[in-house]
């Protein structure tokens, strides 16, 4: 059975009865989980020590039953005291909406599309009056003369035959044996080149020869022209002697 209260003063109605039952803040808190220095708060009346007023009402309504006293009565006190969960009415002024005529509908559109054709009227006219200040006067323009459409190439009767290039026939030549050769009692440094080819390049001592094939051309440069004999299929061939390493220079003769 719950006891009543006798609606004075919250804290004190609290710690009374907790004091009249013998239990401390420690065991209050074991009790109720609600921590001891919330329920000395309560019991002071120090609510700015305590959380919002929806958790402070779960705190009233659980250490009440905890007591077994009226948590509703408490609760009551509480929002005495303390003035929560009262809602006082605010009478908001009312306001009218005010809901365009028929008439009104329209008429911002219309205005703005009067402004835009007015803009649009200005920039024409500003466009056109700056061409007339570039081109200047008007003047008539030439017509064009009429198009005369040339006449296409006539085309030949015969077609023209592919030139074709005319090539030489090939000159054939007539190959010789080109032989070199130094005295028994001299030497001589020689060079043969036959048909662009490096054919020979030493010095020939005593009695030494050197025979070449010669299909186009050849050319022998002699270091001691004096104990060299050159000879062309076996016909000596005059080697100058106003330098002092003459060249001798033999081409193949064509074909008859």
């Amino acid at each position: 059975m719950r006891k009543s209260t006798d609606m004075g003063r919250l804290g004190d109605t609290l710690r009374e009865a907790r004091i009249a039952r013998g239990v401390t803040l420690d065991q209050a808190e074991a009790a109720t989980k609600i921590r001891a220095r919330l329920i000395r708060a309560l019991e002071d009346g120090d609510y700015a020590r305590l959380p919002n007023p929806g958790y402070v009402r779960g705190y009233v309504s659980s250490y009440a039953r905890y007591l077994e006293l009226d948590s509703v009565a408490l609760l009551n006190l509480y929002k005495a005291e303390t003035g929560a969960g009262r809602i006082h009415e605010i009478s908001l002024p009312q306001t009218e909406v005010a809901v365009p005529r028929r008439g009104q509908q329209h008429a911002i559109p219309a205005r703005t599309a009067f402004v835009l054709l007015l803009v649009l009227a200005l920039l024409s006219l500003s466009v056109w009056a700056a061409t007339r200040i570039w081109r200047g006067p008007d003047t008539e323009l030439p017509e064009p003369s009429p198009l005369i459409e040339s006449p296409a190439p006539a085309e030949p009767d015969t077609v023209s035959a592919v030139a074709r290039p005319t090539t030489k026939a090939a000159v054939k030549l007539k190959p010789f044996t080109l032989a070199v050769t130094v005295d028994r009692t001299g030497a001589s440094w020689l060079k043969v080149t036959v048909d662009g080819k490096k054919g020979y390049e030493g010095t020939l001592t005593g009695g030494q020869s050197k025979s070449f094939e010669v299909a186009k051309n050849a050319e022998v440069l002699i270091g001691k022209p004096s104990v060299v004999t050159i000879t062309r299929d076996g016909s000596t061939v005059k080697i100058p002697t106003s330098v002092s390493t003459p060249s001798v220079k033999l081409a193949a003769d064509p074909i008859e």
